[in-house]
């Protein structure tokens, strides 16, 4: 049984408390690059060990569709909203103020990601998340 935004997938390998787990890309997948893609068809990513899986063992990992469309909002729509003021705002001046002034506060909207990101990476709140060992039957 699969709950909403989890992931069937193999343990390739369990190692120092961390387990690398294959699975099947899904169309959601596309190119949010929080795995790395293996072929056309599957994926790998490197998750903390938390529920003990060894190698061999199918197991499940929550991908949250909340969080993506989160994340993506957050890698998005930060920065080309800044972008637009900054156009906006410094084309009532001259057009190169317009340009100078929303290529700046694009800019700073990365930064302000970068900050995000280091914050949210010490809690892990984007990633995704181990969620059980799948028993045969499952």
């Amino acid at each position: 049984m699969e709950s909403a935004g989890a992931h069937i997938g193999l343990v390739m390998a369990a190692v120092d408390g961390s387990v690398r787990i294959r699975f099947q890309r899904s169309s959601a997948c596309a190119h949010c690059g929080a795995c790395l893609t293996v072929g056309e068809c599957e994926m790998e990513i490197t998750l903390p060990n938390t529920v003990g899986a060894k190698e061999g063992d199918r197991v499940a990992v929550d991908l949250s569709p909340k969080r993506l469309v989160q994340a993506s909002l957050l890698a998005y729509a930060v920065p080309l909203v800044l972008l637009i003021t900054g156009v906006v705002i410094g084309s009532r001046f001259a057009d190169w103020a317009g340009l100078a002034l929303g290529v700046s506060a694009c800019g700073i909207g990365y930064l302000i990601l970068r900050i995000v990101e280091r914050r949210s990476a010490k809690k892990r709140s984007f990633q995704p998340r181990l969620e059980r060992i799948l028993e045969d039957w499952e």
